[in-house]
């Protein structure tokens, strides 16, 4: 059936064609739809219960959305530069979705002078002179809440921090307020040394650049090496121009689908095409060298003969392979983050895609264009060819220490497993992009010059009105910002406490110096020097909530989240039963998913690896067949996550999803390998030698598919984002690793072990009167025997071709299946014809049970189709098929005991 399906292109042309040019024309309709999504959104949990929260503290508190633009000039408190900064703030109030903006122009300051506290504006104007400037300069440095806020510490740098807000969900938001704000610094460069923006909006508009940037550069690149490696080890053009054709229409049928169902690109769509023709030639890489033996057991220049080799050999891994690539991207469905979820959709469907147009076109173009001369000899073991020489090298281990190589790895194994454990998990957005980018420089910039651009808030909640003018409870807000200045990892704690203290230092001196009003009535009495638009982030309206500002530069998700976990306790502590305490911000949601990313994996993994456990034993029929396929995908996963925690690499969107795709896609070169073992199988009762030999052809199309594959991945390094970059790298030291634990350790565990397909069984065709009529098979069911049929080996002989020689030793017997054989016997006198045997009937047995001289010669009448049953071979699988040959072995009695009981009746008479 699977052979037909594969032949479908060849049997019906036309319509396969036409199918596939109108599939093809409708989903590039759909390319122009295609949406872009590289909003933070798809990087928390739709899920997370702190969405509500974090919108409620928003509404009350301000938009945790900010902009900091950064403005440095050794020259910053002249006349000149002060009114540059004036005009440029007041062009910032003008922009679109800029709902304030903070910088010297909107600050005041408290200050106490000659027994009396003024608070008054930093700057009501632009200074006249430098003097006015440095006094000014000189007055911003004493306020507590300035220095390392609004600025440096030396005064050289300021910052303009401005909030905004897409009131109106609009699609363009982020890309709108970045490119107009950007436009209005390009204006005021020339007015100051450093200047420059970071923020949501810079951020987005990076991603959103940098993923067109990958577009362009990571499709074309992974297909121009692939054809190289291909034509490297294949030599023939079609072998390079097939993944080319199958990825590029698997490519617009994506792209079309994500265009017409309105699933978003995001960051990791970037290397979508590059894993399509990565990946997608695996299977032609495979097709082709089947083709090419096709050719060679084929009539020598029959294209159709060599594609029905290929539809015979390569159809069923071809579906595992499909099946288990997709698996190994769908399980990234059990994210619950959109990025992932988005991605996993997208790379699933292609891969199933790619499967089918792979099985549609490659038979119809190989029997159109198809070279008709092999361009290698696949079989060829001549030492100039790297994969034979891997294989010579493997099998010196394989055969003096099998053992002791199975050991080693285990060992290896459990000392990665060891370092696996030390990963940490990371999902900030920064993170993405690698460490020499202007963003990230500037990012760092802000952080030593001023504070951390990461912001979030601590909430506290009384529930009653006026409670924040209480002593105590403000008193609150300075113990749970000391306990952060303790922990040493925050930037910036601003409060309504921080404020209080600035006005009680100023009406006492030094005496009041970090100290907070004692009474209700000094605490109204301070707040009256300041304006609600001063406190409006620090304290709601009734002054029944208070709010902690935080800011910091923490981009490693596991560190962050384990000092706001910290800071969790300590805050509920200290607000008692008496408040609600709340930790929110939208950096806090998107780093808290690192550790429910990191739970997704480990549940992809393990149902990957259930599912392609029971997919494999159902197709061997074996569990045993089940646990052989996953070997060879667990080794590469054990050293990768091993390699991950020795070397400090994260775990965050990418490189979590190197092992579930890894496992889907290494399996396929051990399906190839458990295929054609058990094909040769059937042809030869040295199972050690069926290893070898399926080693052996199958090594070329194996190792070029995974050095495509490693070297396919490795050009993901070249990609803008450094989460992709790692996948890449990662991906490709799994493929590496993969294709050793199959050439290395799988031969190994192969030769312990004996394997029947299900498809071999099912496809098995045979007559089944022959079977129904033989005792050999007497108490079998129809699946019995048919897997007893195909441990055995089957043979064709032409008429008059000898089956068996008298005088000779053997110890095999026969079951004709077809056609018909004569036993005769070659005495001094002449020869005589003793039987006429014919389907259904058994002869050799007595050879088979014991070493003996043949009695007979037994010679084809006809054309005949046998089954050979060796008794070294039964004696083999006598531990793989216990139930089968125990059956068989009686019946074999059986027949024994009537030969002798009729030998007893001729006697008697």
């Amino acid at each position: 059936m699977i052979s037909r399906l594969f032949m479908l292109g060849l049997r019906y042309p036309a319509p396969v064609l036409f199918a596939l040019i109108a599939v093809t024309l409708f989903a590039m309709a759909g390319i122009p739809r295609l949406q872009v999504d590289t909003s933070f959104d798809s990087l928390i949990p739709a899920d997370d219960p702190d969405r509500v929260v974090y919108q409620r503290v928003m509404e009350e508190f301000g938009s945790d959305n900010k902009i900091v633009i950064y403005v440095g000039d050794d020259d910053l408190w002249t006349p000149a530069r002060l009114a540059a900064l004036d005009r440029m703030q007041r062009e910032l109030q003008g922009v679109e979705d800029v709902t304030r903006v903070e910088s010297l122009f909107s600050l005041r300051t408290i200050e106490g002078i000659q027994g009396r506290v003024d608070s008054q504006p930093l700057m009501a104007d632009v200074p006249r002179t430098v003097e006015e400037a440095v006094r000014v300069r000189e007055r911003a440095l004493a306020n507590p809440l300035y220095p390392g806020n609004f600025l440096s510490r030396d005064g050289r740098v300021t910052a303009v921090i401005v909030s905004i807000d897409d009131a109106n969900n609009r699609p363009d938001f982020n890309e709108a307020v970045y490119t107009d704000i950007e436009s209005l610094l390009e204006r005021h460069r020339t007015d100051f040394s450093d200047l420059f923006q970071v923020g949501a909006p810079r951020i987005h508009n990076e991603l959103t650049t940098s993923l067109f940037e990958d577009f362009r550069i990571l499709g074309p690149l992974s297909a121009v090496v692939l054809v190289l490696a291909i034509l490297l080890f294949l030599r023939s053009g079609m072998a390079g121009m097939l993944p080319l054709v199958t990825s590029g229409l698997t490519i617009i049928w994506t792209f079309g689908m994500l265009g017409w169902t309105g699933v978003p690109l995001n960051i990791l769509s970037a290397m979508i095409p590059a894993l399509i023709v990565v990946i997608g030639s695996t299977e032609d890489t495979h097709i082709m060298a089947a083709y090419f033996r096709g050719l060679k057991e084929g009539v020598a220049d029959s294209r159709r003969t060599a594609v029905s080799y290929l539809a015979r050999h390569t159809g069923l891994p071809l579906i595992l392979t499909v099946i288990t690539t997709s698996l190994g991207f769908a399980s990234n469905l059990f994210s619950n983050i959109g990025l992932i979820q988005q991605f996993a959709i997208a790379a699933s469907f292609a891969m199933v895609m790619n499967g089918v147009i792979t099985l549609l076109a490659a038979p119809m173009l190989l029997a159109w264009f198809g070279p008709k001369e092999r361009p290698l000899d696949l079989d060829d073991a001549a030492s100039s060819r790297l994969p034979d020489r891997i294989v010579r090298l493997f099998r010196i281990s394989q055969d003096r220490a099998p053992l002791h190589t199975l050991a080693i790895t285990g060992l290896l194994c459990v000392f990665f497993i060891y370092h696996a454990s030390q990963l940490q998990v990371t999902n900030d957005p920064l993170s993405y992009f690698p460490s020499h980018r202007p963003l990230i420089q500037e990012t760092n910039r802000i952080h030593r010059d001023l504070a951390g651009v990461r912001v979030f808030y601590v909430t506290l909640d009384a529930g009653t009105e006026r409670a924040f003018m209480e002593p105590r409870s403000i008193a609150r807000l300075a113990e749970i910002q000391r306990f952060m200045e303790r922990q040493g990892a925050f930037d910036l704690t601003t409060s309504l406490a921080d404020h209080l203290a600035l006005v009680n230092r100023e009406f006492r001196g030094e005496f009041g110096e970090l100290a907070l009003p004692e009474t209700r009535q000094l605490v109204a009495q301070y707040l009256l020097f300041f304006h609600r638009s001063d406190l409006e982030s620090y304290v709601s309206h009734d002054f029944s909530k208070a709010n902690i500002v935080v800011r910091h530069n923490i981009g490693d998700s596991h560190l962050l989240n384990r000092y706001v976990a910290e800071l969790q306790d300590v805050v509920e502590h200290i607000a008692g039963s008496d408040f609600r305490a709340t930790i929110v911000g939208e950096n806090l949601m998107i780093n808290r998913a690192a550790e429910s990313l990191m739970i997704a994996q480990v549940k992809a993994l393990g149902l990957l690896l259930v599912l392609i456990f029971l997919i494999m034993s159902a197709m061997f029929t074996s569990f045993k067949g089940g646990a052989i396929a996953l070997i060879p995908a667990i080794i590469p996963i054990a050293v990768i996550f091993g390699i991950m925690g020795l070397l400090g690499i994260p775990l965050n969107p990418g490189t979590a999803m190197v092992a579930v795709i890894s496992v889907g896609i290494a399996i396929d070169g051990t399906i190839h390998l458990l295929a054609r073992y058990n094909e040769l199988c059937r042809r030869t009762s040295d199972y050690v030698s069926a290893v070898h030999a399926a080693v052996k052809e199958e090594a070329t199309p194996l190792i070029v598919s995974s050095l495509a594959l490693a070297l396919g991945f490795g050009t993901l390094l070249f990609s803008n984002f450094t989460i992709i970059a790692q996948f890449g790298a990662l991906a490709a030291a799994t493929m590496v690793f993969s294709v050793i634990a199959n050439l290395l350790i799988t031969p190994i565990i192969m030769t312990r072990i004996r394997l029947i397909g299900l498809y071999q069984i099912l496809a098995l065709s045979v007559d089944r009167e022959a079977l129904d009529r033989t005792i050999l098979f007497d108490g079998m069911s129809g699946y019995q025997r048919r897997k007893a049929v195909l441990i055995s080996e089957l043979s064709d002989f032409s008429a008059g071709e000898l089956l068996v020689e008298q005088d000779t030793i053997g110890r095999s017997m026969y079951l004709i299946l077809s056609g018909e054989v004569e036993v005769v016997r070659r005495d001094p006198t002449g020869d005589r014809t003793l039987a006429t045997l014919k389907p259904g009937q058994v002869f050799g047995e007595i050879g088979f049970i014991r070493e003996a001289l043949r009695t007979a010669d037994v010679r084809a009448v006809s054309k005949v189709s046998t089954l050979r049953f060796d008794y070294d071979r039964m004696q083999a699988d006598l531990k793989f098929f216990p139930n089968i040959v125990a059956k068989l072995n009686f019946n074999i009695c059986r027949i024994l005991g009537e030969r002798l009981a009729d030998m007893v009746e001729q006697a008697k008479r």
